[in-house]
């Protein structure tokens, strides 16, 4: 699975959870993500790695993002998972399928 580092979402288009990091794509070593709101209206948005079982771990929560507005990740140590096939994907949800919004995910 190739790894893509730039994501433009829309969730009318591609639904409210979009996997980011297919499992077994093995990236391990995100340096940042980038996450903004290129909608007209503020977004709330989570963050989690997902096991093949679907269990769910969270890095952001139900975070409320206004729009126009970016939020960056840049530590190694909480952006650093187990990616191999038996790893996690990362993912990212929002609350509504009308959202826009950019992902920049960088290694």
């Amino acid at each position: 699975m190739s790894f893509t580092p730039f994501h433009s979402i829309d969730t009318s288009v591609v639904g409210t959870n979009v996997e980011l990091i297919a499992i077994g794509s093995n990236v391990n070593n995100i340096k940042s993500i980038l996450i903004t709101n290129t909608d007209t209206s503020a977004l709330t948005i989570s963050l989690f790695l997902q096991d093949t079982t679907g269990d769910k771990y969270h890095i952001l929560y139900q975070v409320s993002l206004p729009a126009g507005v970016s939020l960056h990740l840049d530590s190694d140590d909480m952006l650093a998972f187990n990616n191999s096939p038996s790893g996690y994907s990362l993912n990212i949800s929002t609350s509504t399928t009308s959202d826009t919004l950019d992902v920049l995910i960088k290694k």
